[in-house]
This record gives C-alpha cells, structure tokens and sequence, in this order.
C-alpha cells in the first residue's frame, strides 16, 4: 500500500523586516517605486502586499518616507478607506538631458563599481540604467548631439583605479552612507593601525588594535578604488578618517543626530597623489629628478601646490608643501636612483632608511 504524499507547497517569503544591514533606506526605495507606479494611490493593505510586510509597518514606512518625498492620504469617495499617494505636485520632477549630456555621465558610471553589492550600488544602477534607456532611444538628433545608435557608452569611458573588494562589507558601506546622508551617530568596530613617521620619526612596524567608535561622520570620500569615512570622534574631539575596509559591525542610530559644521571643507582630507587623511602639520619638499624622468614629473601634478624648475642640463626640482605622510616616502621611491631629496631632512631620512632595509633583504 503507497503513501500518499503531500502535496509540495512552496515557502513562502517570511514577513516583516528581513535580516541584514540599511533594510530601512531599501524599503523606502521600494515603497517609493510602488507610489510612484501607482499615481492613483493604494490603501495600507495594498502596499503591505506589495511590500510583503505588515501594515505596522506601511505606516512606519511612510512617515519617514514623507520626510523625503511629500505624502497625502485622501478618500476615493466618501465613508472609503484611505489611500496613500505621492502628491501630484511632487511627481514628474523630472530633469532633462540631453543625449550627449547623459553620455558623459554614463562614462563615469564604473567609478561606483567599488560600491557593488550595497544598496547604495544598486540605487545607482537604477539611474544608470534610465540613463541608458535615455541614450538609445530613437529621437530627431539636434544641432551637436550624438546619434543613438552608436554606443558611446562603451567608447567613452573613465576608466577608475582598481576597486577594492567590498561586496562583503555591503551593509558597512550603507550605514555609513546613511549616517552621512542623514547626519547620524555611527558606531563600529575598527582596526586601528598607527602609523609612527610624522610623529616618531623613524621606520618601525605598525601596531593594530581593534577599537570600539563612535563617529559623526562628516562626509565619504572614494579614493583610488577605496572608501574612506571623515567625521568627528566625539570622546576625543578630533576629526578623523576611517578607511572601510578596516570597518565592522556597524550600527546608526535612530535618535541620535548631529550637525555638520559650517567650516567643514572635505577637500581638506584630501591629499592629492599623497592620499586621504586629516590636515597635519606641513612641510616644504624639495625632490630633484633625473633628465630622465623629468617629462614624466612635468606630466603628472601629485598635489595642488607643486611647483616645477627645469635646469639648464634637463634636470627638475619639485617643490611642494605637503604633510610628511609615509605615501610621500614611497612616491619618491618610485623613481629609484632618478630622485633625490633635498628638504627636508627628516624625509630624506626615512627615505634612506626604506633603501637600507630593501637592499638588506638583498643580501640575505
């Protein structure tokens, strides 16, 4: 005698809030899609089926949704249930491009590709997308714009340095994008290294300790594939920068906000060829290159306040003022013998001190 079997029933999607990091900022994207799909408006048990999630929770959604993009509620006809819309004076706020114009911002678009596998990525992609949409569709070609039928998006491309591999730090990289966005406190784990040339002055290894912080992140900067967070530790009172990938288990509070200082200039954080770091003390560099590398000095500005002497017999000086970060000691080093530093001495020390040690290793 067979056993009858049960008939296969498929799981269904579990209700609710679902696991993982900026699920907030993702259901705000998705409630938003539905408004904006349905201009007519849908009552709270309509967007929770479509949102797979209680109508607690539509009613949260909403309310921090309208802080962003104006709600209403209205009646159909009278004694119906309410139903939730996007204000018909807050749609169609559209920007218009022109072909070429979305052209150009499709060449940059793979400079957000060291955010892929966040919600942020996937947000930008959304637009990246219409912008594509926009650029092929068939339309009278105006006076200097490009044809729709040539994909220029893949012949007009800025090609960014190497990303770093950032799709397991997803829900890092939202919060602190969410933080910043709405000026929220965030906290995390972090691996701090200490680096001791501009204060000890002398080549030694770096210690690393994990550290709990509390950060009001001022602004995130992408950096040569890299993601860095600026903001101000409150129980230190100094501003600092936090590389991402030094980042972990992130948290941003709901109720605690703080407010951006009017004098807060991130291009105070960033240091040219040098890299991403706060405003240190400064000092005058005087680097003098090789006739055969001078083309290659000429070419290439590593920070706003270079200056450039070209010798008689081919030779470049290259002075510029800059903090004594350990990056400037390995940009000299990479022009090998063809550089030589003249100021200031506590960087032509260090720089002596990295050649000793590689030619050591040498002899071993």
């Amino acid at each position: 005698m067979s056993r009858m079997r049960t008939p296969f029933k498929p799981k269904q999607p579990r209700r609710g809030r679902p696991p993982g990091g900026f699920t907030q900022h993702k259901r705000l994207m998705h409630m938003q899609s539905v408004l904006e799909n349905h201009p007519e408006g849908l009552v709270l048990a309509d967007l929770a089926g479509a949102m797979r999630v209680t109508t607690r929770s539509v009613r949260r959604y909403l309310h921090e949704l309208d802080k962003a993009t104006k709600l209403e509620s209205v009646e159909t006809r009278p004694g119906s249930a309410l139903v939730w819309r996007i204000k018909p004076t807050e749609r169609g706020r559209a920007v218009l491009l022109r072909r070429t114009q979305a052209y150009g911002f499709l060449a940059v678009r793979h400079a957000f590709d060291v955010m892929r596998g966040s919600a942020l990525y996937d947000e930008l992609d959304v637009a990246t997308r219409q912008l594509l949409q926009l650029a092929h569709r068939p339309t009278h070609l105006g006076a200097g714009d490009v044809a729709s039928d040539t994909h220029l998006e893949n012949r007009f491309v800025f090609v960014p340095d190497p990303a770093r591999a950032y799709a397991p730090k997803g829900a890092e990289l939202d919060d602190l994008f969410r933080a910043v966005a709405d000026l929220r406190v965030l906290s995390f784990l972090y691996d701090a290294t200490s680096s001791p040339f501009p204060a000890a002055r002398r080549v030694q290894e770096a210690e690393t300790r994990r550290e709990r912080v509390t950060l009001h992140p001022y602004a995130m900067i992408v950096y040569r594939g890299a993601v860095y967070g600026v903001g101000l530790e409150p129980a230190t009172g100094n501003v600092r920068t936090f590389p991402l990938d030094r980042i972990s288990d992130t948290a941003v509070s709901d109720v605690q906000r703080f407010v951006l200082p009017n004098d807060f200039d991130v291009d105070d954080f960033v240091h040219g060829e040098f890299g991403v770091a706060p405003p240190s003390p400064r000092a005058r560099v005087l680097v003098e290159f090789d006739p055969s590398v001078a083309e290659r000095v000429r070419a290439h500005r590593v920070h706003p306040t270079q200056r450039i002497a070209t010798a008689p017999d081919g030779r470049v000086r290259l002075s510029m003022t800059v903090p004594l970060f350990e990056s400037v000691v390995a940009w000299v080093l990479g022009f090998g013998d063809a550089a030589r530093v003249l100021e200031p001495p506590d960087l032509r020390t260090a720089v002596l001190a990295k050649m000793r040690a590689a030619l050591e290793r040498y002899k071993a």
